[in-house]
């Protein structure tokens, strides 16, 4: 996620608040293109990026175990704030093994696990509610989310495969108008319409839906670097095909030669293949856009 974090630290007119029932209202979806009169504004939701947001968002007592009521209330008042609003949202979840990501799992598992013991050491030595920042999901929350947003008739799909890739081509091929994620596949993957599923947030009263819009474009320009160039970029800022580990030589390198591990050398020739694939997996996921600029803020 370091690319998603970059952009909010470093680019700031690429990321601007919006209010989604404001867009619903609104005619213009996509560089143009027009709604139909009184049609609902259809938004893909990534569950993988917001677990913690349909959980209901950070509280005190999250780490006393699952909270079902309080889940219960939380997405019941946001099925009725998308109802009113005339948002239409499907909320997207992983279902895929996905073998070639496993060794991100066992970091993210590795990470989990230091995590709890940070969480369990806090609560017996202080006996007060842990930061937010150590915020772990209860096991099987997105099951229970997803029950739960059927029971709100919400509607859910779930990927088999390649969760982004597939997430990727359901939001496209279904006319979505945006997708509501959190991660750097996406960002430089030619989403037209790409809203933070972190910043995701509604108002106590359950009227008013918030999120931030990421202007993939404005980014494009403090990076001077063509939209078009944006799968050999995230190729090179690794992945799971080529890791940023193998990319670790190379990324130094880029810090000038006077830097003391600018001079490490590392095997190049099996780096080069999963490179050409690291790209080929963007391109696949990136279609020319339709329009010859970038997308607007929504009005």
């Amino acid at each position: 996620q370091g690319f998603q974090e970059y952009m909010e630290k470093h680019c700031a007119s690429a990321v601007v608040p919006v209010e989604l029932q404001k867009l619903a209202r609104g005619s213009l979806v996509g560089g143009g293109r027009n709604r139909p009169p009184h049609s609902p504004l259809r938004l893909l939701l990534d569950a993988e990026n917001c677990l913690h947001r349909l959980y209901g968002g950070f509280y005190n007592d999250w780490v006393s175990g699952g909270q079902w009521n309080h889940m219960l209330s939380y997405l019941a008042s946001l099925s009725k704030a998308c109802l009113s609003g005339n948002i239409e949202l499907v909320v997207y979840f992983n279902g895929a093994l996905e073998k070639p990501r496993i060794h991100e799992w066992v970091k993210k598992q590795i990470n989990d696990r230091q995590t709890a013991q940070q969480i369990i050491s806090h609560v017996q030595n202080k006996g007060t509610p842990p930061p937010k920042v150590w915020f772990l999901p209860p096991v099987c929350m997105s099951h229970c989310i997803r029950l739960a947003l059927l029971r709100f008739r919400v509607k859910v799909a779930q990927s088999i495969e390649d969760h982004h890739q597939e997430v990727i081509a359901f939001c496209r091929e279904n006319g979505f108008h945006g997708l509501l994620a959190y991660d750097s596949d996406y960002a430089l993957c030619n989403i037209q319409y790409y809203f933070s599923a972190h910043a995701l947030k509604l108002s106590r009263n359950g009227k008013s839906l918030t999120t931030s819009q990421y202007l993939m474009h404005e980014v494009a320009k403090q990076l001077d670097l063509n939209p078009s160039r944006f799968v050999i970029f995230a190729a090179l800022l690794g992945n799971h095909i080529l890791p940023d580990e193998d990319l670790a030589a190379f990324h130094w390198s880029l810090l000038g030669p006077d830097h003391p591990l600018a001079s490490l050398k590392s095997r190049t020739e099996d780096k080069i293949e999963q490179f050409k694939r690291a790209v080929e997996y963007y391109s696949i996921a990136s279609k020319p856009s339709l329009f010859q600029h970038g997308p607007t803020p929504f009005p």
